[in-house]
């Protein structure tokens, strides 16, 4: 329940955490202030009535009538004190409030005997009577009200004090922004290696944010290393395939029956068209961070003719806004992206293919290629955009890896796109590939 109310960012819990320290400080220097004031305006207190009782015991006792009417009728001196012989003016209230009782203690350990103290209350007699002996007669001090607490703190103090809090703050916020920058460039880096983007961050900060940012970048090179690995051992796998494919061909060619001819060059055909995705798959990885400015509707064009002079059925629309697009994305990379679209609808799907250019919306267009077949069970259609993945057993025998809508999301992903399948209307899948434009 505690950790819920406090801030979800590490800055912010640093400058609470720095806020709290200053304030549990504050109040602590306050209380300490606050305390040796009082403790020292106690004892100015009680040294300024010894002295003065002091002085009274030894004056009053000779003076004559008409002096002791005069001194007791005398308004309040330097020190605000009044001096009152005993009578009916003496208030009878005892004293209810801390610094009275404190101030009799003190003083009659000064004296040297005990002191009585009146409390006049409110109005014109609230000030606190201090009773003591002059002689034979009980005369009083009265102390007014003021006296009772030491002076508030001036204002300039406040305003040093501030002051200096703005100063901690102030420092306190360049040193979060030196631990939490470097965490925040380091989070970027890992979460663009985590789409894909490898990307090294740049060791600062804190000795352990620095030594976070060096294990990154070595993982980085690490992971580098295995995939060019994997690529180079692939790369060879599928070139070395290709010469003894070639070899069965010739052969072929040279076999008297039609029939068996017939079925061995269907596989042979299955033989490279798998070998033809693993390809594509390892130059997708290669190429897919190529970018350029291309006007897409021209390209789509070019491509969509060439498909046809091969015998496809495929139809084009372009939106009218879509023909004057720039797309982020290099010419080989969308024929690539486009082959493998068509080829996985007529392989997978039935025809004809049509192929659409939408009108640009986000700052993207979208290019949607649709079949009229049996479609993608929505459960399934995460897992066809992965690589290898074979969502029917029987296409494994049909010259298929399940590579072609991985290398599709490769690319688009790659250029900042992305790729969303769906039912189309009237049945049949469609693929739709959103590319930014620029």
């Amino acid at each position: 329940m505690t950790m819920r109310l406090l801030p979800s960012s590490l800055a912010s819990r640093t400058v609470l955490l720095v806020i709290a320290v200053i304030a549990v400080t504050e109040v602590a220097t306050f209380s300490l202030i606050g305390h040796f004031r009082r403790n020292s305006h106690l004892n100015q207190t009680v040294q300024l009535l010894a002295g003065q009782v002091h002085l009274l015991q030894i004056v009053l006792p000779g003076l004559d009538d008409e002096a002791r009417h005069i001194l007791s009728a005398a308004d309040a001196g330097e020190q605000g004190l009044q001096v009152r012989p005993d009578g009916n003016s003496v208030p009878r209230h005892q004293p209810q409030f801390p610094f009275a009782h404190r101030l009799a203690n003190e003083l009659a350990e000064r004296l040297g005997e005990p002191v009585l103290l009146r409390h006049g209350g409110s109005g014109q007699r609230s000030g606190l009577w201090i009773g003591f002996m002059a002689g034979s007669e009980r005369w009083w001090l009265v102390l007014p009200p003021p006296r009772f607490e030491p002076q508030a703190l001036p204002s300039d103090l406040w305003l040093g004090l501030a002051g200096m809090l703005a100063a901690v703050l102030l420092i306190a916020g360049l040193f979060v922004r030196g631990i939490v920058g470097p965490l925040a460039r380091l989070e970027e880096a890992v979460a663009a290696t985590g789409d894909g983007l490898a990307r090294t961050a740049t060791p600062e900060g804190p000795r352990e944010v620095r030594r976070l940012a060096e294990r990154h970048n070595t993982m980085l090179g690490q992971l580098a290393s295995a995939a060019a690995e994997r690529r180079e051992m692939l790369a060879g796998l599928t070139h070395d395939l290709r010469a003894p494919l070639t070899r069965l061909r010739l052969r072929l060619a040279l076999l008297e029956s039609d029939a068996d001819r017939a079925g061995l060059v269907r596989d042979v055909d299955d033989m490279e068209r798998i070998v033809g995705q693993c390809l594509a798959f390892l130059r997708s990885e290669e190429f897919a961070m190529v970018k350029a400015s291309i006007p897409i509707a021209a390209i789509l064009y070019e491509e969509i003719a060439r498909q046809r002079e091969l015998g496809r059925p495929i139809e084009l629309t372009v939106g009218g806004v879509a023909a004057d697009c720039q797309v982020a994305i290099s010419a080989g990379n969308l024929q690539r992206l486009l082959d493998n679209l068509i080829d996985n609808a007529l392989q997978h799907g039935v025809p004809p293919v049509e192929v659409y250019l939408s009108t640009p919306a986000d700052g993207a267009v979208t290019l949607r290629v649709r079949d009229h077949g049996p479609g993608i069970a929505r459960a399934d259609r995460g897992r066809a955009l992965e690589p290898f993945a074979q969502l029917d057993p029987a296409r494994a025998t049909d010259g298929s890896c399940g590579l072609g809508l991985a290398i599709v999301r490769r690319i688009a992903a790659g250029c900042g796109g992305d790729v969303v399948l769906a039912d189309a209307a009237g049945g049949g899948l469609e693929v739709s590939v959103s590319l930014p434009t620029c």
